[in-house]
């Protein structure tokens, strides 16, 4: 295993292939052409060409690693993870809030060792900022130290919410409402998870994200110590990529939160399983 000087090299190398796809990012945001792939999810130029020129300026310097990619993958069968480094990209997370020039979109690449998020990278277009941070690290949002959010009152806490069929979504917002909670979706999975660290929210769930939504914010809550939950079995450390696998159902926030949200869901009887897809 490759020591702490190899993971700083990687985290600054990460840091600087972000930075440079935001000029592209913004030049072309809300100005490109769309195409429509077989899950029936929009991909642009702007995801491919994020995908293609970040995989080369990290494999250039690190060519022992493995990069992985949302929108340039190969479809067919999984691929083993077979390197201590790996990483994932979601070149444009929000694709549609991209291409319709709504601001909520996001370049989230994570870095991973042995299988488990080690540091997160996020563009978040929509305030013009680079959010960064990993477990043991100071995680940063922008120029601030990132923190979770401290609110306790049930009618203060803010929660990033998406995912559910429209039967189960009706019965938890009214759970929802009973109590208190104030519910937002923004279109981005990953600046769904991302804020919940950053504190923003106290809060998020889903039961339609992939790895490559929240690889990188997964990092930024291990870092500030919030609370994740898989319901389907842990995720990490990740033994294979590939873009068939089932999507991610998870709660994370602020132990106050995930305590009101363990008795929402479980009061409404929609806790949520594979099964229940």
């Amino acid at each position: 295993m490759q020591g702490e000087a190899a993971i700083e090299k990687r985290i600054w190398a990460g840091i600087e292939a972000v930075k440079a796809q935001i000029p592209l990012f913004r030049g072309l945001f809300g100005k490109v052409d769309s195409q429509w792939k077989a899950d029936r999810s929009r991909v642009t130029e702007a995801d491919l060409t994020i995908s293609r020129d970040t995989e080369a300026w990290i494999l250039e310097t690190f060519p022992e690693d493995q990069f992985f990619s949302e929108e340039t993958q190969h479809q067919g069968d999984p691929v083993p993870i077979t390197s201590e480094f790996v990483w994932i990209i979601d070149p444009v997370d929000g694709t549609n809030n991209f291409a319709l020039g709504m601001s909520m979109c996001a370049i989230s690449l994570g870095l991973l060792q042995n299988g488990v998020p080690i540091y997160g990278i996020i563009y978040d277009a929509s305030r013009g900022l680079i959010m960064h941070g990993g477990k043991g690290r100071v995680a940063f949002d922008g120029e601030r130290v990132m923190k979770p959010s401290s609110r306790s009152e049930s009618e203060k806490l803010f929660c990033a919410f998406d995912g559910f069929s429209a039967d189960r979504l009706f019965v938890l917002l009214a759970a929802v409402k009973d109590q208190g909670l104030k519910m937002r979706n923004v279109g981005s999975g990953t600046l769904h998870l991302a804020y919940t660290a950053s504190g923003q929210m106290d809060g998020s769930f889903s039961n339609r994200v992939h790895v490559w939504d929240i690889a990188a914010a997964y990092a930024l809550c291990e870092a500030v110590g919030s609370e994740f939950h898989p319901f389907d079995g842990e995720i990490f450390p990740l033994k294979e990529f590939s873009l068939k696998k089932p999507k991610i159902y998870y709660y994370a926030g602020t132990p106050v939160f995930c305590r009101k949200a363990e008795k929402i869901w479980t009061d409404a009887g929609v806790f949520p399983h594979s099964s229940q897809a």
